[in-house]
């Protein structure tokens, strides 16, 4: 696992300082990070608080921003999303990469609660979904029938079933998601320079704790 695709949602803040910063403290050639934002417009410049922040440590950068691309995802050994929201997204257009995508808090965590916390509540979601999607298909020309003959009761009957069969997946996650830290990371965009020097620092320690979990990859 040597090359590291960090996503957010414009690479003009988060993503784009995590290449930096990863860039700038690895002690080993062979690893190589890239950035890209889910919604990215080509070749703007970092945010003037991403950039400030880098600068006060001495690294300097001569960021233009990029959108997410089939190439990239291909180049990518692991992609590190900033939030579980582009995660959720990065899957849904790369479905075949659902083992590769992380939360980049996600991937560093040790915790083996919260691990074990987080596969149940990948496995509530897709269950979820499943249930939701055989539901509908078996129940399409039912929904169609009510349609034509504006059947509101029966449409209703019909929702307050497939509620009732995902309650148990729904209540799952509720209570996963209230137990589990956040493993988002904030978007500073629009804020003062207090919030990104924040957001160094998080993601600094981000970075070190995933320097070494590769370097321990490596050395097995």
């Amino acid at each position: 696992m040597e090359r590291i695709l960090f996503v957010c949602t414009g690479n003009t803040c988060r993503s784009p300082m995590a290449e930096a910063i990863f860039e700038h403290k690895k002690d080993d050639e062979k690893l190589e990070a890239r950035s890209a934002g889910i919604h990215g417009m080509e070749g703007m410049p970092m945010s003037e608080g991403s950039k400030s922040a880098l600068a006060k440590r001495g690294i300097m950068e001569s960021h233009q921003s990029g959108s997410l691309s089939k190439e990239l995802i291909n180049w990518a050994d692991v992609v590190l999303t900033m939030t579980e929201n582009h995660k959720r997204i990065v899957v849904e257009q790369y479905p075949e990469l659902v083992s590769n995508v992380f939360t980049l808090k996600e991937f560093i965590i040790d915790d083996p609660d919260i691990k074990q916390k987080i596969k149940d509540l990948e496995h509530h979601m897709t269950q979820l979904e499943l249930k939701r999607a055989s539901f509908l298909a078996e129940n399409h020309n039912q929904v169609e029938k009510y349609n034509k003959n504006k059947k509101i009761n029966k449409q209703s009957d019909l929702e307050q079933e497939l509620l009732d069969q995902l309650h148990p997946h729904q209540a799952a996650i509720d209570r996963l998601q209230w137990d589990m830290p956040s493993l988002d990371i904030s978007d500073p965009f629009g804020s003062g320079h207090e919030v990104y020097e924040e957001l160094y620092q998080e993601m600094e320690k981000a970075i070190e704790k995933l320097l070494k979990i590769l370097k321990e990859e490596q050395n097995k």
